[in-house]
Order: structure tokens, then sequence, then C-alpha cells
């Protein structure tokens, strides 16, 4: 089973960057979108069409502030996956944060992290989503399921995550605070399988900004990420980046799980 994940920075805008025809090629089974920024009925119809032709779509937009983050899930009609949108908590699923999807005992959480944002306005709510979302992963492992956990999760847990860390330090995405928070999951028995099979390995990086040629350089965040109970850690059979796919300022992630 193939799992992308791919925060496409508006997605009217990436389907004019060869969104579809990326999605023909890659063929995931399941596939994790952040930051929609658009409700279903202003995509355009065609595709919509062609999408749920193939694809169980949950599309979950924010409710709060139109054109502002979301997320959607697509699984292949064959799969059966059932879709919830959102936590369950009014604070964040009015942003359209997560969409969480189950298959027997296999559990697919899937979402748009908040930003800590300029001056650490926003830390307090980022945290406090962190805290929930480990609550939720205790709660699940203690039901005895399985977790694969996606998204951008707008934090590069360690030095060698992001191209500058001395330059970065205490800015969003790489303060203390939002760093011990991503250990939370950790805590909670999930495991970072990209870093866990390139351990030492620098450059994978999953986010560039639009200045300086950062992308051409690969000055980059790794902040995209996918973590699975430390059970199903065995049965991934691969973990990935994809730097080459343009199209946002984000790059897809995917693990193939056996």
């Amino acid at each position: 089973m193939k799992f992308f994940s791919w925060n496409v920075n508006g997605f009217r805008a990436v389907l004019k960057s060869g969104f579809m025809d990326w999605l023909e090629k890659a063929d995931p089974d399941v596939l994790s979108l952040q930051e929609i920024r658009a409700d279903w009925d202003q995509v355009d119809l065609g595709v919509r069409r062609d999408l749920e032709c193939a694809f169980d779509v949950a599309w979950f937009p924010s409710t709060s502030k139109k054109g502002y983050a979301g997320t959607a899930t697509l699984t292949k009609k064959e799969l059966g996956f059932k879709h919830t949108h959102g936590m369950g908590l009014e604070l964040f699923d009015q942003e359209g944060r997560m969409v969480i999807s189950t298959r027997g005992d296999l559990t697919f959480m899937a979402g748009y992290f908040p930003n800590a944002s300029a001056g650490l306005v926003r830390l307090p709510f980022k945290r406090q989503f962190a805290r929930d979302l480990a609550a939720d992963i205790r709660a699940r492992h203690a039901r005895g399921e399985k977790i694969v956990l996606t998204g951008d999760m707008n934090v590069a847990p360690e030095d060698i995550d992001l191209a500058r860390p001395k330059d970065n330090r205490m800015n969003p995405g790489f303060t203390d605070e939002e760093r011990e928070d991503f250990r939370l999951y950790l805590k909670e028995g999930m495991v970072d399988i990209l870093r866990e099979r390139n351990p030492g390995v620098p450059g994978l990086y999953t986010w560039w900004t639009a200045r300086g040629g950062a992308r051409e350089k690969n000055v980059g965040w790794r902040i995209d990420n996918f973590l699975v109970s430390r059970d199903l850690a065995p049965r991934v059979k691969d973990a990935r980046i994809h730097p080459d796919v343009m199209g946002s300022d984000h790059c897809p992630i995917s693990i193939d799980l056996d």
C-alpha cells in the first residue's frame, strides 16, 4: 500500500502545475493533501469527477476562515477506508486540521499541523494541538490500533533537519517547545521512519522558502513527516521524499507499507 502526503499550498494552484498528471504517475493508494485552501465546490467539476471516480474523497476545508489551511484524504475505493473529518475538537476542526481514516486496526491520521507563526503568537495553540494529538495516539494504541501519522508538522525535529539550524534557533518551526512536542509522539510509540532509515543523512528536506533560490541550493527544512506505530515499522518497505516534484513550496513524501 503506497501512502503519500503533500502540502500543495493551494489545491487550485497546484492543479495548474500538473497535479493530475503527477497523481496518475504516482498512483497512491492513500494520499493526504494539506493547505487545500478551497471548498470542494470551488474545485473544477471535471477534476472532482475524476477524483471521485477513483477515490473516496474526504475533503475538509477551514470553516473559520475561507481560503485558509484545510486538509483532504483520498483513498482508493476498493480499500474501504472510513473517514472522520476532524479530531472532535472544535478549536482545531474549524480550521480543517486533520482527517482520520480507518480500515480494520489500521488508522491513518493526516493533517496540517498549526504553524507557530511570526512572533510565536500561535505557539500556545500549536502546543495544545500536540498535547491533544499525543493523547489521542495513546488512546488508540491502548485499543490496539496501528497508526500512520503524516502531514506538514511545521517543525524540524533536530538540527540535521534544516540547513541552517543556528540561524533559525527559536524561530517558528525550530523552537525548543515545538521540538519537545514532536517528541511527545515518539514517546507514545511512534517512529520517525525516514530518519530511522537514514540516520545522520543531511539534506533530506521537504520545504524551501521561495527566496534566494533556496530550493535550487537545497537550503531547506524537513517539516513534512511520516510517523508510524513501532509495530508497523518493520512493514515499511520504503520511505522517501520527492524533491523533484514541483508545484508547491513543499514536495511530496511517501512510504510503502507491506
